[in-house]
């Protein structure tokens, strides 16, 4: 599953906790966090702290791992006006 905003991260872990039974003040407890942070976090709030993300994640068995995108060739100086496009990038 490839998560790429607030929003699909805090549907994952909605998901998550609903599978596991779980009410939000039950998982605030678990996790050690406040409920209203729980509530923010589900609903995509995007100033979240990542500490406590996290941890969340940690509470509910979820593992986050991080998938590297192929770095650009070194560009000339007459390369470096061009816009990089990650769609159309082509390994030297």
């Amino acid at each position: 599953m490839t998560i790429t905003t607030t929003s699909e991260l805090g549907q994952t872990i909605r998901n998550r906790r609903t599978f596991l039974g779980l009410r939000q003040q039950d998982f605030a407890l678990a996790a050690n966090v406040g409920v209203r942070f729980i509530v923010d976090i589900e609903n995509g709030k995007e100033t979240s702290q990542v500490g406590l993300v996290l941890r969340l994640l940690q509470a509910l068995g979820i593992r986050l791992t991080a998938e590297m995108s192929p770095v650009p060739a070194a560009r000339s100086a007459s390369e470096e006006s061009e816009t990089f496009d990650p769609d159309n990038f082509t390994p030297s």
